[in-house]
């Protein structure tokens, strides 16, 4: 089930009213209610792969165990070890066993038959947390874990799918400590208005745009020829498409998790609002990003190795997480080019701590001088990063190629697709969106229905006024309402969400 349709609604509606008349009758049966909720909405899709979403549940639960209460530091490493790489076993079969054939064939001329393999619906995100939890469970982070806590920490519905990208040290101290499972309406309503932005982000301001879009790509694709203009849009476009989708699917899990009592993690902060490559991966998907840092980069040798082993771990760290966007070179060229932007940053940063210290202290002194290279710097990287998207998205790498080059000027001006206009007049808008107004967090900050947004705080932005701050009101329960009609009457404009697909 999509959570941006009539099916997914009426299972909802369907699951709180259960929830709340099970809590009436004993407040510690809520947690039973949500398991069985969640193996039926993953169960929705292809039932069978129930059957590995709980092999993975009991094989990681008995290593974790383990890896606890293992007697010597050698044992514990051997078993974590084990249960990494067979993680990765059963991700990389499902997800990149019939890349790996086909990048076999294209390279030696082999003629290999590629394996047909239904990719399991969220197979990515909950791996990464199985994997997550084993490394903290063998550095000692978890002290305690309880089958039917780790069996909800993987499961729970709002984020089983999309993430995000949920750590132990998130979830399980929540469902340790909770002993009252029983619905509360202040909760649920906070999480309505959520969960209504974000279903509002999706069907009303980017679905119906999305086939624009999209022709710009499948002209690329054809062979068609692709103007300057036309490479800009797909890139830009692309940039406001994936950032409403994602951003409104995560907006719409962290409110399914407060209905029921459960904070979510942060997972967007106004990326494009970022001056810096490091800031925008610091805003953007920031679960991932999380992830990626400790778990990957850090170990590598993170940036307290010298900068030929920084710009190294960071190279290998974005390529590897391009990877998992999707087996395929485009993602992994995507991943790279990131790495790469990264790199640049660092270099940059040291060239300047290095030789420019004087010239860095006299634009630090001046406000307007500060203010020009923040707004440069703020359009630079969403030019960066709208150029990297043509890789992200492209269905191949020629019609990457073939878009790429356009964006650098290698085609001629007036090649301007005419589908593309129905997008562009949209594009004032969403720049006033991702750049101007407050984002959903800031909105919903006095509410904490997110975990880790006082991290995100600008000290130098103002406090927003009281009249933008969510609470529970008669006014935002109006607001509230328009919005969710609005988003409702707009499903018939239904588009998966981008990251079921990884």
């Amino acid at each position: 089930m999509v959570f941006a349709s009539h099916s997914f609604l009426a299972f909802l509606l369907i699951v709180l009213v259960i929830y709340w008349l099970v809590g009436r009758r004993d407040e510690r049966l809520g947690k039973p209610v949500l398991i069985v909720a969640s193996f039926v909405f993953y169960g929705y899709w292809i039932p069978a792969y129930l059957v590995l979403l709980t092999a993975s549940i009991l094989f990681n639960h008995a290593i974790a165990r383990a890896v606890i209460r293992g007697p010597s530091a050698g044992l514990r490493r051997a078993l974590t070890a084990l249960g990494i790489a067979l993680n990765l076993a059963l991700i990389g079969f499902y997800k990149y066993a019939a890349f790996l054939v086909e990048s076999l064939n294209w390279s030696m001329q082999t003629q290999f038959e590629v394996p047909e393999i239904i990719l399991p619906i969220g197979i990515s995100f909950f791996t990464f947390q199985q994997i997550s939890l084993l490394v903290d469970a063998y550095h000692g982070r978890v002290e305690r874990l309880r089958f039917w806590d780790h069996v909800l920490f993987i499961c729970f519905f709002p984020q089983l799918i999309a993430g995000p990208i949920v750590r132990q040290h998130d979830m399980l101290p929540q469902l340790t400590a909770r002993r009252d499972w029983r619905l509360r309406m202040d909760y649920v309503a906070i999480g309505i208005a959520l969960f209504a932005f974000g279903l509002f982000k999706k069907t009303v301001l980017i679905d119906p745009f999305v086939p624009y879009l999209d022709m710009v790509y499948q002209a690329a694709a054809a062979g068609d020829a692709v103007g300057f203009v036309d490479g800009w849009v797909a890139g830009i476009g692309y940039g406001f498409q994936v950032y409403f989708d994602f951003s409104a699917y995560s907006d719409m899990a962290i409110g399914l998790g407060f209905m029921f009592g459960l904070r979510l993690p942060i997972n967007f902060f106004s990326p494009y609002k970022a001056d810096s490559i490091r800031t925008f991966w610091r805003r953007w998907h920031i679960s991932l990003s999380r992830f990626l840092r400790d778990y990957l980069f850090i170990p590598l040798g993170g940036s307290h190795h010298g900068l030929a082993r920084t710009v190294a771990a960071l190279m290998i760290t974005m390529g590897l997480g391009g990877l998992w966007h999707g087996a395929g070179w485009t993602f992994v060229i995507w991943g790279l080019l990131h790495g790469a932007y990264l790199s640049g940053n660092h270099l940059w940063r040291a060239m300047v701590a290095k030789w420019l210290p004087a010239s860095r202290d006299r634009v630090r002194r001046s406000a307007s001088l500060t203010w020009i290279a923040r707004i440069l710097s703020i359009g630079l990287t969403f030019l960066a990063v709208s150029f990297a998207w043509v890789f992200f998205r492209s269905p191949d790498l020629d019609s990457a190629m073939r878009l790429a080059t356009a964006m650098f000027g290698y085609s001629s001006w007036h090649e301007v697709a005419l589908v593309t206009r129905g997008i562009v007049p949209m594009f004032p808008l969403y720049l006033l969106i991702v750049w101007l107004m407050p984002n959903t967090m800031e909105l919903f900050q006095a509410t904490r229905a997110a975990l880790h947004v006082e991290e995100y705080r600008d000290d130098s932005l103002a406090p927003l006024p009281g009249w933008l701050r969510v609470s529970l009101s008669a006014r935002w329960a109006v607001t509230t309402s328009i919005v969710f009609i609005s988003a409702w009457f707009a499903l018939s404009n239904l588009s998966p969400f981008i990251y079921f697909q990884f």
